[in-house]
C-alpha cells in the first residue's frame, strides 16, 4: 500500500483534484494506480454511472460488492442486469464473517438494537478485507447527498488509501441525464419510491432528500465504510 506523507499528498491533490471526472478516472486507472485500484458499488440507484465511466476505461477494474446478507432481492437481480449491460468482468463479492455474525447477530436482528455495529460487521470489516491489495479506491459519493457528504472532495487520503470521488461535484440532474443518455437501466425499486437503496431493513421510501430513506427516524446517515479507521476503533476496539 502506498504511504503518502502530508507534503506528497498535498502536491498530489493540487495536481489532480481539478480534473474532470473522466480525465481523473483515466489517469488513476491507467497510470498512477495501474492494477492497484478498485471501485466499490452497492448496485443502488445511482451506481450505473460510476460503473459505466470506469468500464469505458477498463472493464477489468475490480468492482467490490459487499453482500451484507440483508439486501433487497431486487438489488441482487440488478447487479446481474448491470453486469451484463456493461460487460463487467471482475466483480468481487465480499460477505460478512460468519463467526462475527454468530457472535454478535445470531438472530439477525442486530440492525434493530445496534445499527452501527451491524454496519461495522456487515460492511466495514468486509470492505477493509477487500481493499488489502489496492492503493486506491473509487466510489460514487456526491455532495448533493448532503449530511457529511456536502463538502466532499474529489480526492481524499483515508486509512492509507487514496479515495477517488469522481462524481463529487455532479448534480442529481447530471446523474439522471447521464443514465438516460447512455441507456442505463434503472434500479427496479426506484419506480416503487426508493431513491437511495441499501440494506432492506434500514431502507425506506424517500420523502424529501435523496438519502432521507436511509436509517429513517434516526441520527445515523452513513454506514461507516467512509469513517477514519482510528475514529472507528473508539467504538469497536475488540472486533
Amino acid at each position: 500500500m502506498i504511504k503518502f506523507n502530508s507534503f506528497n499528498f498535498q502536491n498530489f491533490y493540487k495536481t489532480h483534484s481539478d480534473l474532470d471526472s473522466r480525465k481523473l478516472l483515466r489517469i488513476m486507472i491507467k497510470d498512477i494506480f495501474y492494477k492497484k485500484i478498485a471501485v466499490t458499488s452497492s448496485f443502488g440507484a445511482e451506481s450505473p454511472v460510476i460503473l459505466h465511466l470506469v468500464s469505458k476505461i477498463d472493464k477489468s477494474v475490480p468492482v467490490i460488492f459487499l453482500n451484507t446478507g440483508k439486501l433487497f432481492p431486487k438489488t441482487l437481480e440488478y447487479l446481474k442486469i448491470i453486469r451484463k449491460k456493461l460487460n463487467l468482468t471482475n466483480i468481487k463479492i465480499f460477505k460478512p464473517d460468519q463467526d462475527f455474525l454468530k457472535k454478535y447477530d445470531p438472530n439477525g436482528n442486530l440492525h434493530k438494537t445496534n445499527p452501527n455495529l451491524c454496519c461495522h460487521i456487515r460492511k466495514t470489516l468486509p470492505l477493509k478485507k477487500s481493499m488489502i491489495n489496492y492503493d486506491a479506491w473509487i466510489n460514487g459519493r456526491k455532495r448533493f447527498h448532503g449530511f457529511e457528504r456536502s463538502k466532499l472532495k474529489k480526492i481524499e487520503m483515508v486509512n492509507g488509501l487514496i479515495k477517488i470521488n469522481p462524481l463529487a461535484d455532479w448534480s442529481f440532474n447530471q446523474i439522471k441525464n447521464y443514465m438516460l443518455n447512455n441507456n442505463l437501466p434503472e434500479h427496479p425499486l426506484i419506480a416503487e419510491g426508493y431513491k437511495s437503496i441499501g440494506c432492506q431493513p434500514c431502507t425506506s421510501k424517500s420523502k424529501d432528500s435523496i438519502r432521507d430513506g436511509r436509517w429513517a427516524d434516526s441520527l445515523k446517515s452513513e454506514c461507516g465504510i467512509h469513517v477514519n479507521e482510528e475514529e472507528d476503533k473508539k467504538y469497536y476496539p475488540s472486533i
